[in-house]
């Protein structure tokens, strides 16, 4: 009997690559990854079969894991040895986590135990310069139980326990109403106790990755605790440690344990999950070696991301939509035309002057002026659509500086429950050039007539979506363009994904995150 079972995977990471290799080591059996696809083909009797498919239940599931496709064939294959070095992950899987509750310690499917050092005896110093105390243990199979034990007291008095790994130094204490960095359920299930979940997000939380993702807290929970926050940070325990001491904790009825970041190594894996689409956004660890250490060995990183980015569209014409909250943004065809020419002002007064040479544009001012204060402050930001934001923002008295205002316009369009906003002027002049002018002169004429900020702010999102869409249906029309390729930070609020993906269907989604 040969079976043949295609996997669709979102990454040319080998994680999963390597577990299927892993399961099927006692079978005959050939695999190819490409084209995010890993096809793995098993040739035996029927109930070696039927074992085999029962030994794939034992895979931790993957956040780039989106479905399967199994099926007999009738085609023979030879296997085919393949030598190849994997990447070691010091991961929390099913084997390690069962083998733990069924009092047993085992490494994971790479035979790591566990790779992060914990500090449990002593206070945590941290001083002036912000170096820290090289006393943290190594947990071993022959001192995990004292140390569980230590540790376990420790979080019941009220103390913190600190943990390092290749990501930076963390504290975490049972959760006490203090919200620092992120949260950890003790078990899985509280999640919902904290914050409106839905399975998809809890099953991509679930990923043998752990991914930290933002999620809301859930109306109850809202009314019961002082917040400062709608959505927070949460992952689930990704080392077998952690694991342990929060499957004791549970047992006694605790809920969760609050993390602080206290020394940042490189950024943690985080995610979203934005109209069932899988958006990472921060953590280099699970993309290609060689694209990771091509990235950090660059001076200018992002346009080595970029570049990494296109590396896998060579036989495609991509429409490259970088738009970011940090550098300026970039609108790339044929992998080296930068269509977008966008200058934004140094000043709110140079903004004014420029409009003030046409007449409209000048009565719109001078109306403006009777009803509102103008905005007057000097500018110094990166030319892109975020602080084209956060101009608008401090127009409606959002922010007091383009950062605060960008995310605050963001966060109203991402909360916004209205179909659609209004329309606002998201143009090219003459010169082929965006005209910001136009983008503002539309929001204060919107604000004006009364219209609600909410309203304005997810009509500023809504427009800028479909000016991309615009740019490329023409160029798809003229087949200078067969896909459009979403990079930069922006995209990771949904009000402006969710409306390009709505608009611009044939989008494209890397595994290189959108930070850097």
């Amino acid at each position: 009997m040969l079976l043949e079972i295609t996997f669709d995977y979102k990454s040319k990471n080998d994680i999963f690559e390597y577990l299927l290799a892993y399961y099927a080591k006692d079978y005959v059996y050939d695999y190819e990854q490409k084209d995010e696809k890993i096809i793995i083909k098993i040739k035996g009797e029927k109930d070696e079969i039927q074992a085999f498919c029962s030994n794939l239940e034992n895979i931790s599931h993957s956040v780039f894991l989106n479905k399967f496709d199994l099926k007999v064939i009738e085609e023979d294959f030879t296997p085919i040895k393949k030598e190849k070095t994997f990447t070691k992950r010091s991961f929390l899987t099913r084997l390690n986590a069962n083998a733990y509750t069924n009092g047993e310690l085992l490494e994971n499917e790479w035979g790591i135990f566990i790779e992060e050092e914990f500090k449990i005896e002593e206070e945590f110093k941290i001083e002036e310069d912000f170096k820290i105390e090289e006393d943290f243990i190594k947990i071993t199979k022959e001192n995990f139980y004292d140390n569980l034990k230590k540790a376990l007291e420790k979080l019941k008095n009220k103390d913190k326990i600190y943990f390092k790994s290749s990501k930076g130094i963390y504290a975490f204490e049972i959760f006490n109403e203090a919200l620092d960095d992120f949260l950890i359920p003790c078990d899985p299930k509280h999640i919902n106790a904290f914050f409106s979940c839905n399975n998809e997000q809890f099953k991509i939380l679930a990923g043998v990755e752990k991914p930290l993702m933002k999620l809301k807290f859930n109306a109850i929970f809202r009314q019961n605790h002082q917040l400062n926050h709608e959505y927070f940070k949460i992952k689930i325990y990704d080392n077998l440690f952690l694991f342990a001491l929060c499957f004791e904790l549970e047992k006694e009825g605790i809920k969760f344990l609050n993390f602080k970041k206290l020394e940042h190594f490189e950024d943690d894996f985080e995610v979203a999950l934005i109209e069932n689409e899988l958006v990472v956004c921060r953590g280099y660890d699970y993309i290609l070696p060689e694209f990771k250490n091509l990235i950090f060995q660059k001076e200018d990183k992002n346009f080595a991301r970029i570049s990494c980015i296109l590396s896998d569209f060579k036989d495609k014409k991509p429409l490259l939509l970088e738009l970011s909250k940090k550098y300026d943004d970039i609108i790339l065809l044929d992998k080296e035309i930068n269509l977008l020419k966008l200058n934004l002002p140094k000043s709110f007064d140079e903004f004014y002057e420029t409009i003030s040479q046409d007449d409209v544009a000048k009565r719109l001012l001078a109306n403006y002026e009777k009803e509102f204060t103008l905005v007057r402050k000097e500018l110094n930001m990166a030319n892109n659509f975020f602080n084209l934001f956060g101009m608008v923002g401090m127009i409606l008295e959002l922010g007091e500086n383009e950062k605060k205002a960008a995310l605050a316009l963001l966060a109203l369009a991402d909360e916004s429950k209205m179909a659609k906003g209004v329309r606002i002027d998201f143009k090219l002049n003459e010169q082929k050039e965006f005209d910001y002018t136009k983008t503002l002169r539309s929001v204060m004429s919107f604000k004006l007539a009364g219209v609600e900020n909410q309203i304005i702010a997810l009509g500023v999102v809504e427009s800028l979506a479909y000016f991309l869409r615009d740019l490329f249906d023409d160029l798809k029309a003229k087949e200078q363009v067969d896909c459009a390729v979403l990079s930069g930070s922006l995209f990771e609020h949904k009000s402006l994904s969710k409306n390009v993906f709505k608009h611009i269907p044939f989008f494209k989604l890397s595994d290189v995150p959108l930070w850097i």
